[in-house]
């Protein structure tokens, strides 16, 4: 355990980044210096969680740096540029970003997007490891950040939170999207054309969320309202620490409501799994991944269904892998081995994910379901020992498949204790 707390602690060291701005130090972890040379949102929220084991100051920095770029609307964005003069012109970033429709109009400092709401859980985990201060700091934010959420993204007002991108939800390119967004799964470009057309489309609507929900992509992504969820939760347990009992009460009346329309519509009872649901019609996909699983982690699922998922997540020919847990079930036709399709990095199209795990994990835990916790970290820190800390790892012979030195990957320091 000491020498995989020290490994972690290490690649985050090394992944650091100090940034003057506005005449303060500012400290935050990219992801993978080889690929992801920015800020972003979940990351950084796995990161302080890991930071919080060695460093405590390190770990609310981290929480900081991203909460400095909260929108006048609440918004958190999922990326920070802080070297935004680096940004070539003509590329994505500014597809992502609110600042001006001409891409040479100006350089942007965020993304218009956000990412799936860990940021309660990250807080609560620094409270709970005797942070003295950060609450005071950070509550009024989170505050702004989940109501905005509820508020901007809930168009139909049944409690569910609704993602305008793809990389909203974290899960890039999972084939969960595919049939929404028009991709012929055998052909990598086409994917990546129906991405382009939506962030484009999203662009020159001004990221005007009134207009996208009105006639553009946008999805009820399953774990992104599992952790919306498990994260109102959190949310609640720290206003009423602070003394806020207003905030705590509306945070559990709107978890309440976000469960049971997820227990409602995206739960398949003929299949036993939970499925996105897509745009104003609510459509279900119906190729099976990770998301269908990940509502595990909610302690207060209704016994039948948990059943039926760890039926699911224990099948050999599904989710139980040699490595799990699988990105997309192995008996699916989309479920690839590594992180490319065609030549081209399509990710969260097979491979296993440590964050991902690391929920699932919690969930088997919070279900008494503890022999199995014990194999899925046991195998997680297989893939550590095997490719050292990696984006994603085979789920058939555990293997690196993914960027390399990854910060998410630390996480496995979570789960050492169950083997």
């Amino acid at each position: 355990m000491d020498s995989l707390l020290d490994a972690a602690h290490s690649l985050l060291q090394a992944n650091t980044e100090l940034v003057e701005y506005e005449g303060e130090t500012w400290r935050y972890s990219v992801p993978s210096r080889s690929v992801y040379p920015h800020q972003w949102l979940w990351d950084s929220c796995f990161h302080a969680i890991v930071w919080s084991h060695f460093d405590l100051t390190r770990a609310c920095d981290e929480l900081r740096s991203i909460l400095h770029w909260q929108h006048a609307d609440g918004l958190v964005p999922h990326m920070v540029f802080w070297r935004s003069e680096g940004l070539r012109k003509h590329f994505w970033h500014y597809l992502e970003s609110a600042d001006g429709w001409r891409f040479r109009q100006k350089r942007p400092w965020t993304s218009a997007l956000t990412q799936p709401p860990v940021l309660a859980t990250a807080v609560e985990r620094l409270v709970q490891a005797g942070v003295d201060d950060f609450l005071d700091d950070a509550l009024p934010r989170l505050e702004r950040y989940y109501l905005y959420l509820a508020e901007r993204r809930d168009p139909d007002r049944d409690g569910l939170i609704s993602t305008i991108c793809q990389y909203e939800t974290g899960l890039d390119y999972s084939p969960a999207y595919d049939r929404s967004l028009g991709a012929d799964p055998a052909r990598p470009k086409s994917i990546l054309r129906a991405l382009g057309r939506v962030k484009l489309a999203n662009k020159l609507r001004g990221y005007d969320l009134d207009r996208i929900f009105a006639r553009g992509w946008h999805c009820e992504d399953v774990l992104v309202n599992t952790i919306w969820i498990d994260n109102l939760a959190a949310l609640k347990r720290l206003a009423e620490l602070a003394g806020r009992s207003d905030l705590g009460d509306w945070a559990e009346q709107k978890r309440a409501q976000a469960l049971q329309t997820l227990l409602e519509r995206s739960w398949d009872a003929d299949r036993g799994l939970f499925f996105n649901l897509d745009g104003a019609d609510e459509s279900r996909p119906t190729v099976k991944t990770i998301q269908c699983l990940l509502p595990l982690l909610l302690e207060d699922l209704p016994p039948e269904m948990t059943e039926r998922l760890l039926e699911h997540l224990t099948a050999a020919n599904e989710f139980w892998t040699p490595f799990p847990v699988p990105s997309v079930a192995l008996d699916e036709a989309t479920y690839s081995e590594d992180s490319r399709l065609g030549g081209k990095r399509l990710i969260w199209r097979g491979p296993l994910s440590m964050n991902t795990n690391w929920f699932l994990w919690q969930g088997l835990v919070r279900h008494g379901e503890t022999r199995l916790a014990a194999h899925l970290a046991e195998r997680s820190l297989d893939c550590i020992e095997r490719g050292g800390f990696n984006e994603f790892f085979s789920a058939s012979v555990g293997e690196p498949v993914g960027a390399d030195r990854f910060g998410w990957a630390t996480l496995a320091v979570e789960m050492a204790a169950a083997v």
